[in-house]
């Protein structure tokens, strides 16, 4: 009965152990776990370079922004510049018309006057 009872034992046993061996093999449960840590690591560094990549697209944007308003600003700085120098040297020459148009109109009435003075001291002479 011994001997029967450790047969029926050691066939057991290598019926469980090939069975087990059958379904389950660590060497292939291993490789898949390396192959999923590669592609979860591939996956992560795609991820992290597009990350990368749209920052940097983001930075620059801002950087042409910043440069263009400063462009910007400065074209209208000239512009103002240029139109307060045109409006000191209209405010310039209406100031000397006006100056011109006096001493038009005091020599105008300078001659008014010395014509009647003469023409009374010629009247007076008859």
């Amino acid at each position: 009965m011994t001997k029967l009872t450790l047969i029926a034992l050691l066939t057991a046993t290598t019926l469980t152990t090939a069975s087990a061996e059958g379904m389950f093999s660590m060497g292939d449960m291993m490789k898949e776990m390396t192959d999923a840590a590669k592609e979860m690591k591939t996956e992560m560094t795609d991820v992290v370079t597009d990350m990368k990549d749209s920052a940097t697209d983001a930075a620059n944007d801002v950087k042409d922004s910043a440069t263009d308003i400063k462009d910007k600003a400065s074209d209208v700085k000239s512009e103002a510049q240029e139109t307060a120098s045109d409006v000191q040297d209209d405010a310039s020459d209406l100031g000397d018309n006006a100056k011109n148009s006096a001493m038009d109109i005091k020599n105008d009435v300078n001659e008014a006057k010395d014509a009647v003075v003469s023409e009374s001291e010629d009247l007076t002479k008859k």
